[in-house]
């Protein structure tokens, strides 16, 4: 894709518009559809990328002296990282005690391929199919363990994967730890759109996609943890919530993971061999030429002839 590179098609009376805008080695494209009664649109953003992240900490949090006045003692941690709505966000809030965490990072992302746009109307019929297709691939390894003994810890984290998600918060605890692995992976993806002129029939957004999420805690405070798995059609197939208070230690193991095919319309079409031949009037097969016969008697089809010695 060329920066700043744009293209927009219109198709059917302003029924279908869309567009790609690409910049350095980012990319956004969108698409809508625009019906008498109301709209429906989509935007997706993704980048050519690799990342590749790794932290080691160990520490007290205590109070410091500075000229003369003394900071209270705390630690603040923060990540967000969203590629093509693969997401991660974490947040860490603690008070004066004794930390240690490790994590490890790998995200790779990819947008060589093209988006692809097709419109169908069979015909006699007044419904519009209107189809995107992408293949931007996303991949993410995240890894992380973290321990705390001390006043009070608050940690939260969420996950997500094309309206899939997985979400843990542990608050208020005096005593922390946990593991952490993440596999994300994020295929492609493919929206198809039905609509007339009056109005829009149904829509669907489906994500080839792939959540393994595993986590072992310990905590001794307040623990939620949620996680939903959406459906084809973008309702909620699986879906789950708990809450813990007290001491406990947790261990959980979700994977959720979709897949969505987009056939192939082919066209029909005369075969090879269609027959007939014999019955058309010799004075027809004149406008022809001399090759017809050989489509319409089947020796366009026949096997090869072998030679033997």
């Amino acid at each position: 894709m060329k920066a700043n590179a744009k293209f927009h098609v219109l198709l059917v009376a302003a029924l279908l518009l869309a567009a790609i805008i690409a910049c350095a080695s980012g990319a956004t494209w969108s698409g809508y559809v625009r019906t008498e009664s109301g709209v429906w649109y989509i935007e997706r953003t993704a980048s050519n990328l690799s990342l590749s992240y790794e932290q080691s900490v160990q520490g007290q949090i205590s109070p410091v002296d500075h000229h003369g006045r003394m900071l209270s003692p705390y630690h603040l941690y923060y990540v967000d990282i969203r590629e093509n709505d693969v997401r991660v966000r974490e947040r860490t809030a603690a008070l004066q005690g004794i930390i240690s965490s490790e994590e490890q990072l790998r995200l790779k992302s990819s947008i060589k391929n093209s988006v692809n746009m097709t419109l169908h109307k069979p015909a006699g019929s007044d419904v519009y199919t209107v189809s995107f297709y992408e293949r931007w691939p996303v991949n993410m390894s995240y890894s992380k363990s973290m321990s705390y003994t001390g006043t009070s810890i608050n940690n939260r984290e969420f996950v997500g994967n094309n309206q899939d998600y997985v979400g843990a918060n542990f608050l208020y605890s005096t005593e922390f730890s946990k593991e952490r692995s993440l596999n994300m992976s994020l295929e492609s993806m493919n929206a198809t759109v039905k609509a007339t002129n009056e109005a829009i029939v149904i829509a669907k957004v489906n994500a080839t996609r792939d959540t393994q999420y595993r986590l072992a805690s310990h905590s001794t405070g307040i623990a939620d943890i949620r996680w939903r798995q959406m459906d084809e059609n973008n309702d909620i197939l699986n879906a789950g919530e708990e809450r813990f208070v007290g001491v406990y230690d947790i261990t959980k193991s979700i994977r959720m993971k979709s897949r969505f095919f987009t056939p192939e319309k082919k066209d029909d079409w005369l075969p090879c061999c269609a027959g007939g031949w014999a019955d058309v009037r010799s004075y027809d097969r004149k406008g022809f030429g001399a090759s017809a016969g050989g489509v319409f008697n089947c020796t366009c089809h026949s096997a090869s002839s072998v030679t033997q010695s």
